[in-house]
């Protein structure tokens, strides 16, 4: 199954998500290749975050990525077979969309264009692709090992002007697992099978929430229809597809207007589209991830209350010493890579205008992590930085601890995200003013913004 899928991805990944830029000529340009270039594959919601990476690194390494989905990158690392979908080069100012080019051709057996994959991008955990989509995944461990990136939220959404405001993991669980085929496993509003839409179940979209309410991957109705290779009208390729879904259904009329809900990232909720409010199984109430249906302080993920999060996920090759090793000659350019992705739930380079380095791999100065922290919290991006969580798990949808980041970011990000949250009194410093301008309960100056530690 996963060769046909692949194969499939390879020629149809354009309709989910970002779109690709074709600079210049329909002919692509070779993509980059040698010590400094690094081949990711994987989530197609990972784009908006790993161009910002690469804004960040700049020159120092070529990215080059593909993106068949969230349960195919850790697929290509973990049974080491060449990524062969589209790739795309993330180049510096080019945003997510990054520059089409073209993979040099693999020796035989392969003889096709592809890349050896050095880091699988999920926005799951492996063991969920496992569980759900691929039984033949390996676990990560002996050889691999998962790092993890900065925060992302899933959503169950509707169209802008739906009358739903809320829904509850038993009643998704009803709504996806049934798609209201008969009058009793209808729930109101959602009683028109059209409407109703689903993301293929390699999605890690799809597959973090199916674990949120309970109703695996392979269970949803529609969800194993393939798109890429069959009909399927209720099963969307991607995040773009899925919104554009929601918002032509609204056009139809207030009947599909309000029977209309899909799945989407937080990321992807364009014009015309919003968050549902969450009420997972052990709650009383049910919640939006930001304070309300329009905020972007994703305050009710930072502080536990939203169920239906969880950390971007790099899988990659480790030596004995746990460290990222490359498959491309590339070691040091994947562990910067690796480094940036971790960046904010790292203790900084100490002084801004340090170069930390060690071993040509570079570590981020705390400029450079603020200006990853500020891209990424952006109400074009809405990606949550570790270091603005004050929770933290360890499995998909798993028990929530408190969590006190190494280097708290809270302020640059809610001043990134345009709107700091109400109540909350974000202090301007400097290294140089810390010790008399950060007292009390915030007395480091982080990223600019007196912080608790």
């Amino acid at each position: 199954m996963r060769n046909k899928v692949r194969a499939a991805n390879a020629a149809a990944w354009l309709l989910g998500g970002a779109t690709l830029a074709i600079s210049g000529s329909a002919a692509a340009a070779a993509c980059p290749s040698g010590a400094t270039t690094v081949y990711l594959n994987g989530s197609t919601a990972a784009p908006p975050l790993i161009a910002a990476v690469a804004n960040v690194l700049g020159a120092s390494v070529n990215i080059i990525y593909q993106r068949p989905g969230s349960c195919q990158g850790p697929d290509h690392l973990l049974n080491k077979t060449p990524g062969l979908e589209s790739a795309a080069w993330m180049q510096p100012g080019t945003g997510a969309a990054g520059t089409t080019c073209t993979l040099p051709t693999l020796p035989a057996p392969t003889n096709a264009a592809g890349a050896v994959v050095d880091i699988g991008v999920s926005d799951v955990y492996a063991s969920t692709c496992h569980a759900t989509f691929d039984p033949n995944l390996p676990d990560v461990g002996s050889g691999t090992k998962d790092f993890l990136g900065p925060i992302q939220a899933m959503t169950l959404a509707v169209p802008t002007s739906s009358t739903a405001t809320s829904i509850s993991a038993e009643a998704a669980y009803m709504v996806f697992g049934y798609a209201a085929d008969t009058p009793a496993h209808t729930i109101a509003p959602w009683s028109v099978p059209g409407d109703i839409f689903t993301r293929y179940y390699d999605s890690g979209t799809l597959e973090m929430t199916a674990t949120a309410i309970g109703l695996v991957g392979s269970k949803w109705k529609n969800a194993t229809c393939n798109p890429n290779t069959s009909t399927c009208p209720q099963t969307e390729t991607g995040a773009g597809g899925m919104a554009t879904a929601l918002t032509n259904a609204a056009m139809k009329g207030t009947a599909d207007t309000n029977a209309a809900i899909g799945n989407l990232g937080d990321q992807n909720l364009v014009t015309g589209v919003r968050p549902l409010a969450f009420q997972a199984t052990s709650q009383e109430c049910a919640y939006y991830p930001d304070s309300t249906s329009t905020a972007l302080d994703k305050i009710n993920v930072r502080q536990g209350r939203y169920a239906i999060w969880g950390p971007l996920h790099m899988i990659v090759n480790v030596d004995q010493n746990g460290q990222p090793v490359g498959q491309n000659n590339n070691t040091a350019a994947v562990q910067t890579v690796i480094n940036a992705f971790a960046a904010t739930s790292l203790e900084p380079v100490a002084l801004s205008g340090d170069a930390g380095t060690d071993g040509g791999v570079t570590s981020l100065t705390e400029d450079q992590v603020g200006a990853l922290v500020d891209a990424i919290s952006a109400p074009t991006v809405r990606i949550i930085p570790q270091c603005a969580m004050q929770v933290q798990r360890t499995t998909e949808i798993g028990p929530e601890t408190s969590y006190a980041p190494p280097a708290a970011c809270s302020c640059r990000f809610e001043n990134a995200t345009g709107v700091p949250v109400t109540g909350h009194t974000c202090t301007a410093c400097t290294h140089a003013n810390e010790s008399t301008t950060c007292t009390g309960a915030t007395p480091k100056c982080r990223f600019g913004y007196c912080e608790a530690k």
